[in-house]
């Protein structure tokens, strides 16, 4: 009875033969690189619901109980503010701490009823603060555009509020552009070498073509539900031919995993793979694991973006929960800390004495970080 996991899915070295050839070699690589990168996918699929649940019963509200509690923060330093029983450089550093949590609470918590506090403590009004540093955000986007891809950006709308539409706004003016280039390309004269290549590729489609044509018909042949009586296996076979016809539409037929399910089709058949067909099955098993290769990546970038990660860093499902469980006692302390914090800052010495070690954050002016972001870009 073969078996229905793709793992045991290779070729062995039989008694005639001392090795293996290298498009056997290849192949069995080929099969175990799928057969890990299928189970890493799995991993994720199964990990990002969990993950996604504990995010919103346990993390989400830890979130919001801080926000709030820095809420009162603000609200019960600016009192003292307000009360005029700080020296002028006491009141700088308070306002400083002001206005970060604000910006920090409106931006990310829609604390819009704080807009009133920051600006108390600051020159310019918050939400001309913020139009400001979105035009200038989009100035350094529209230099970047210009310089780095030759796009003339003056006619492309750029909405900051919406980095994602606008991200993806750009990736469909950038993919036109190489379109573009492409055709220019085509337009040229191609040299006898460039002919010669894409004929090879067009006979290697063709062949991988046929290949795929004759695993299918190879499979409906083993697997047609019509010639069984039994009614149990005429229900499998029949599961059976809907995932061949599906994987067969999607050119995908190679999911070798299927061809063990069939009695038919032996470790024998799989040996004996002639050396012609082996390199056809070698480049489509070859493709399939580069489009499981940028599944993956996406999955895992996607997680990263959510936990607030380093989108270069390596990352496994296991990893990620772990990083999850870390934040979690993070805010958990940090919320024991800010509610400590609250009851002995009503007392205004207290305040005093620890502004006393509060050092102010060294920042350059907004103006400033964005112009030497365009140097950097020139």
């Amino acid at each position: 009875m073969a078996t229905s996991s793709s793992q045991s899915l290779r070729i062995s070295t039989s008694r005639q033969a001392a090795s293996l050839t290298p498009a056997q070699k290849k192949f069995n690589t080929l099969i175990g690189r799928i057969n890990r990168q299928r189970k890493r996918l799995a991993e994720w699929q199964e990990i990002m619901p969990i993950y996604q649940e504990e995010v919103l019963k346990t993390f989400q509200p830890l979130r919001d109980s801080y926000a709030g509690f820095q809420a009162q923060m603000v609200e019960l330093l600016d009192s003292h503010c307000v009360n005029n029983r700080f020296s002028r450089l006491q009141k700088e550093k308070v306002s400083q701490i002001i206005k970060d949590v604000c910006a920090e609470l409106i931006n990310d918590h829609g604390r819009d009823d704080l807009k009133p506090i920051a600006n108390r403590h600051s020159d310019i009004d918050f939400d001309d603060q913020q139009e400001q540093m979105k035009a200038m955000g989009g100035d350094v986007l529209r230099a970047m555009l210009e310089s780095e891809f030759g796009i003339d950006s003056g006619d492309i709308e750029l909405d900051m509020d919406d980095p994602y539409g606008t991200a993806e706004k750009l990736g469909s003016i950038l993919e036109e552009q190489q379109h573009k280039a492409e055709d220019q390309r085509t337009r040229r004269k191609k040299t006898a070498r460039q002919l010669a290549r894409e004929q090879r590729e067009k006979e290697e489609e063709s062949k991988i073509s046929q290949s795929i044509r004759a695993v299918y018909r190879q499979l409906v042949g083993a697997l047609h539900p019509d010639r069984e009586t039994d009614p149990e296996e005429h229900r499998r076979k029949t599961d059976l031919m809907q995932k061949v016809t599906v994987a067969y539409k999607n050119r995908n037929l190679l999911q070798l995993e299927l061809q063990l399910t069939v009695e038919q089709i032996d470790q024998n058949a799989i040996d004996s793979i002639n050396e012609d067909r082996l390199n056809h099955f070698n480049k489509i098993l070859q493709r399939q694991s580069l489009e499981l290769k940028q599944e993956i990546e996406e999955v895992e970038l996607h997680m990263k973006a959510a936990g607030g990660l380093d989108p270069f860093e390596s990352l496994t499902p296991k990893k990620l929960m772990s990083a999850l469980r870390k934040d979690k006692k993070q805010l958990e302390l940090a919320i024991f800390g800010i509610q400590r914090d609250l009851r002995l800052f009503k007392d205004i010495r207290k305040v005093k004495h620890w502004l006393k070690t509060y050092e102010m954050p060294f920042e350059l002016p907004d103006e400033l970080i964005f112009r030497l972001f365009e140097d950097d870009l020139r």
